[in-house]
Order: structure tokens, then sequence, then C-alpha cells
């Protein structure tokens, strides 16, 4: 019997082992704990997001399915079925098409390169903290329409609100603390932005503001629950991905040496460590009808979590699914999600993604990984969350 607990110490420090169990035993697992079903492989996971199988109207993070903690009451397109979904995301596509993101290279280049330039002087650097994070946050602020200082308060208590420790199941006071005052941060910068009146302006809030969807107005709330889930994914998943992907690419030199002298390489590589070390660990549904899979029963109202890393990792999809391949490149990928909920940011983070692995290849080809790198703590985010580096200054 497979011994698997989303909250584990194990689990949270390394679940790859665990995940080989439950794809080869248990693909279908269901803890009574948390009354949920976990699914681990990827065709498994590949076919529920494609069909109309599970709701996301109850939650979809880890506190909302495994603990029962109600989503927000008004509406986010992050918790919301088709097609009353396609009002609310709709709002934001523009702004994140393979186009969009494309016309944001030099601009995102150019941004990197002013935060880079005195670190490559020093010749050491943390590529999470110093580099990925500030560039991230800038770009989620600027999208958003938060002033910069004001966001880069904001994702100070993102990080706060999703600090673990061992045997912490959900969030403790400090957590919620952090996550109050993140809530509150937002819910006043919307009210700014309400109270300057829409100006034409096309940052994410503005655009709320002036737009209906399902036939009438966004609510406040609304706007302030949408504004919330986009902070947190822009500048979360990018800075752990791209941590990860320096990390595993000095791990593997001959492959790091490829990429330095084919510059070519970088969206590959960038997009195998997604694959190897997916950031967005797992996130959920409930089930709506019962459901048959692999023998086991799925009852109404039950929690269904996707173990989107597993998935990324099963051999059944993935030739030597355990290793860190450059040439690899696959027909199908879970790293941005899959179905109707297939991350909106795509086109953006594999932009930023290229962009940042080109600037610090640039200035340290032969960087060191020192000591200090250290993975997040977590059941939810996964990934470098420090990365120092050292090479020649330049």
């Amino acid at each position: 019997m497979v011994d698997y607990d989303p909250y584990s110490d194990a689990v949270m420090r390394d679940p790859f082992p665990v995940y080989a169990e439950l794809r080869r035993e248990a693909p279908v697992f269901y803890h009574e704990k948390y009354d949920t079903w976990f699914l681990s492989k990827f065709e498994d996971i590949w076919t529920s997001t494609s069909m109309d199988l599970f709701t996301a109207e109850q939650g979809v993070a880890p506190e909302m399915v495994l603990l029962k903690r109600p989503p927000p009451p008004d509406p986010v397109f992050s918790t919301l079925d088709m097609p009353r979904q396609r009002d609310y995301r709709r709002m934001f596509v523009p702004r994140y098409t393979r186009r969009a993101a494309n016309e944001m290279e030099a601009d995102v280049r150019a941004m990197t390169r002013e935060i880079l330039e005195p670190l490559a002087a020093k010749g050491r650097f943390d590529v999470y903290r110093d580099l990925a994070d500030p560039l991230a946050t800038r770009i989620t602020g600027s999208l958003l329409g938060i002033p910069e200082d004001e966001t880069f308060r904001l994702r100070a208590l993102v990080a706060k609100f999703f600090e673990r420790e061992p045997g912490q199941i959900g969030g403790r006071p400090e957590n919620e603390k952090a996550g109050e005052a993140l809530i509150g941060g937002i819910a006043a910068a919307v009210q700014q932005r309400m109270e300057e009146g829409d100006q034409g302006r096309e940052d994410h809030i503005s655009v709320m503001m002036r737009t209906e969807a399902e036939g009438k107005p966004l609510s406040v709330a609304s706007i302030i629950g949408a504004t919330h889930t986009l902070l947190v994914t822009g500048v979360e998943v990018v800075t752990l991905a791209v941590a990860n992907t320096i990390y595993y690419l000095w791990q593997n030199p001959d492959q790091r040496s490829q990429v330095v002298a084919d510059r070519a390489q970088v969206p590959h590589a960038f997009a195998e460590s997604l694959r190897y070390d997916q950031p967005t660990n797992l996130l959920g549904r409930f089930v709506k009808g019962e459901v048959e899979m692999r023998g086991q029963k799925l009852q109404p109202g039950q929690g269904v979590m996707f173990l989107w890393a597993s998935g990324n990792r099963d051999e059944e999809e993935f030739d030597e699914a355990d290793r860190f391949d450059l040439s690899r490149r696959p027909k199908r990928s879970l790293s941005f999600g899959h179905g109707y909920h297939k991350c909106i940011g795509e086109h953006l983070g594999n932009l930023e993604g290229r962009v940042l692995l080109e600037e610090i290849l640039a200035v340290a080809p032969d960087y060191e990984v020192t000591s200090g790198a250290e993975r997040a703590y977590s059941e939810f985010l996964h990934g470098f969350h420090r990365m120092p580096i050292e090479f020649a200054p330049r």
C-alpha cells in the first residue's frame, strides 16, 4: 500500500519517489482523510481535464479541495466552469497571446539587463531572489496596473503566505495574517484605480472595471479575486522554473555547453525543466457525477487532485522520464496545465524564461551553483527558491 499524504514531510521535500509508487501501484489513489482522489498518470490527467467530469466552482487550490476551505463567493475565472469562465477569462487573453508576448520581448530584455548589470559586475548573485523574482514582479505589476513599490510589497506577502514548516497542514496564523494583508493590499490598489476612474488604460484592473461578464459589471470582490490569482501565478511560477533550469543545466555540464554554444536550445532547456520539475505541483476540482477510472468509482462531491508534476514524469508518456534531457521534444505536456483551465500566461512565461536564461548565460556561461541552493518546502509550489551562483565578473 502506498503511503502518500500531500502534507507529509517526505512529500513536501521530494514527492517524486512517492509519485513513482503511485503511478505503479495506485494511479487513482483515494485518501479518506481528505475525501479526495489523486491522479498521478499523464493520460488520466490529460483526459480528465479535457472532459466535463469535474467542477472548479467549489475550489481548485489544495486548501479548498483537501481542507474544504470554500472559494471566494464572487466569480473568479480560476474557479469557474465553462461556459461561465469564458466571459471572465477573455478579458485577459489579448495581453497573453503569442503575438502580445513577442511584442513585450524588447521591454522584458531591457528590464532583465537593467537588473542583471550590477549583479554581473559582482560575479555572484541569487538567480531566484536577485534577478528572476524582481523581473517577474515588475512585469506582473505592470500588467495588473499596480504601482511598482506596492507590487513588491504585495509580492513579499505572497511569499509569507506560502511559507510552510514540517508538520504543517494548511495555513498557520502567520500565513493567514499575510494572506489577509495581501487581500487588503490588493483591495486598496483596486479601490485607488476605481477612484481614478476609467482612463482608457489596458492594464488588467482597468479592463475589469469597464468590462461586463455574464451580462453585468464585475463586482469589486471579483476584481480583487482575479487580481490575486494573476499576481500569485505571475510572480511564482517563472521564477521557480528559471532557478530550476539553471540548476539542472549545472548538473548536466554537457547539456549546458550545448545551450551556451547554441542559444536556439534555450527554449528547449526551459521546457524540459518545466517537465522535469514542474513548479505547480498539484491543483484540483470536485467530482460532478459518478466517474469510473481504472476500476475506481469517484463519487459526486469528492475532491480530485491532478498531480501535474507526477504526470510530467510518467514513464508511459516520456522515455526515461526521470532524466533531464535537452534533446527531448515531447508531443504533449502538462507543464502549463491542460483544458479550459490551461495557464493563460503560457506564452509570456516562456518569453520571460527564455530571456532570463539567455541573459544569464551571456554573462555567466561557466557559472557554478554554490552552497545555499534550497528548494521551497510546500505542498503546492515546488522548485528552488534559493539559487546562488558564482562566475567570473563581467
